[in-house]
């Protein structure tokens, strides 16, 4: 966890104000708390509410009154870093009860451990005419622990999506999940649902697997066997939604939206959550199958900035309605650009851990050799190799790092929604300008224009200092 300068600074000035008896434990205390806040944001670096709003998190009740009156006689207004240190906890606790996976911090990686697929879908990025070798079940355990035990170290997890092609043509596939499941490891599976047996989803249940994946891009069984290249692809992933329901699976069906399916958006909606399962849409990237198709799945500009509206617009409304702690995670989570402005802490903190680019972040890929993507879709960019190399090599790159703390060219770099933005999909950036790092290419957003700062919490909502 890197601190910049100025937080240090601020760091020292503020524990300066500790009884000296106490000071050795508690610099120590508050230093690894204000890192796990840094982590909770999936950021790299601890920031100034980071810091300020763990001091009241290990605060005893008796004692904050005093803390207000030490940080008010800094300069410090405290009202905001309470707040933000309650709002902090209400989320942690939402996403715990959902799955611990879904915690912001946890690190997720898509597995991809085969090129073999039982459909051949018009919009697939991970397509390849020519099978590679496949990793045996010890290589991919050792990929794991590599990964694993580098997150622990940094006081963080790894969430582990096995993937393909489909994962389910793996015969050692079940060999994989109850190793993660004997281990505690936190896992999913992302699958088409053709072979989704009830015998794996059993198997699942018993490992208490965090969550599944299944493909739906159509309410319609005609056009869904159009988009996925096969007869019956419908009724295959409705079999598996409802027997990963059955044994009592968080279920998120991944829908891809593209031209032959942008009509259906919130039909797609409505039945998923009729059924009781979360909807998560992704927008086509123009690379492999879906690159050869692109003329006739493609979105153009003004159907991207649809699918941004369509995506964003509910979840903002439902945080400033009050109802943010209840949003699960895939309503916000994504890659696409980002151009909500929060008006208040809460709802930065609603957003901030899982909007925009999450490549080095929160997600990415490793492939069928071991190679590591960046994203958790598969790019030409590649940053070593997790079973040939130490993750904490990887991790330690400056390529990594530049990723990971969004640095962009071009439009991008001075946007004043880079933040939390990031630029966009960074895959798609590279499939069309060739360049990882280049600006989103779909954006329409102007720098013509200005935001209000986020607003403080009234003063009335701070601890009244001791007399």
């Amino acid at each position: 966890m890197d601190w910049k300068p100025e937080i240090n600074e601020l760091y020292e000035k503020v524990t300066s104000q500790v009884p000296e008896a106490f000071r050795d434990a508690v610099k120590p205390m508050l230093r690894q708390a204000a890192e796990k806040a840094a982590i909770l944001r999936n950021s790299a670096y601890v920031s100034e509410d980071d810091l300020l709003s763990s001091l009241f998190d290990i605060t005893p009740e008796a004692f904050k009154p005093t803390v207000v009156s030490d940080l008010e006689n800094l300069g410090i207004a405290t009202g905001k870093y309470i707040e933000l240190s309650e709002i902090r906890k209400d989320y942690s606790r939402t996403w715990d009860e959902i799955s611990g996976a879904f915690l912001p911090g946890v690190y997720h990686f898509t597995m991809f451990l085969t090129d073999r697929c039982n459909q051949k879908c018009m919009h697939c990025a991970a397509e390849n005419p020519i099978h590679r070798p496949e990793l045996s079940t010890e290589q991919w355990i050792q990929i794991i622990e590599n990964v694993e035990q580098t997150l622990r170290k940094r006081g963080r997890r790894g969430c582990y999506i096995w993937f393909g092609g489909d994962p389910t043509l793996r015969k050692d596939l079940k060999d994989l999940i109850k190793y993660c499941g004997e281990k505690g490891y936190y896992q999913a599976v992302s699958t088409n649902g053709m072979l989704f047996t009830e015998e794996l989803a059993k198997l699942c249940a018993e490992v208490k697997m965090s969550h599944v994946f299944i493909s739906f891009d159509s309410v319609y069984p005609e056009r869904a066997a159009k988009i996925r290249g096969v007869p019956k692809a419908y009724e295959a992933a409705e079999k598996a939604i409802k027997l990963a329901l059955k044994y009592g699976h968080f279920v998120i069906c991944t829908a891809t939206v593209q031209k032959t399916n942008f009509d259906e958006l919130d039909e797609i909606k409505q039945l998923m959550e009729s059924w009781g399962v979360i909807p998560y849409f992704r927008a086509v990237i123009k690379q492999r199958s879906a690159a050869v198709n692109w003329d006739e799945i493609g979105l153009s500009h003004e159907e991207y900035k649809k699918f941004y509206e369509f995506k964003y617009k509910h979840v903002v409304e439902a945080i400033r309605k009050g109802e943010g702690s209840s949003l699960n995670k895939f309503y916000t989570y994504d890659m696409v650009p980002f151009m909500e402005c929060p008006i208040n802490i809460k709802e930065l903190t609603a957003l901030e851990w899982g909007v925009g680019c999450q490549a080095c972040r929160s997600v990415s890929g490793i492939d069928i050799n071991g190679d590591f993507f960046p994203c958790d879709y598969p790019s030409e960019l590649t940053l070593g190799n997790v079973l040939k190399q130490p993750f904490d090599e990887i991790m330690e790159s400056q390529l990594f790092k530049d990723i990971r703390d969004r640095k962009r060219i071009g439009k991008c770099a001075s946007c004043h929604h880079l933040e939390l933005c990031g630029g966009g999909c960074r895959v798609h950036a590279e499939c069309e300008t060739g360049d990882f790092f280049e600006s989103f290419p779909y954006c329409w957003h102007e720098m013509d224009h200005k935001h209000e700062e986020i607003a403080e919490v009234p003063k009335e909502k701070e601890i009244p200092a001791s007399k």
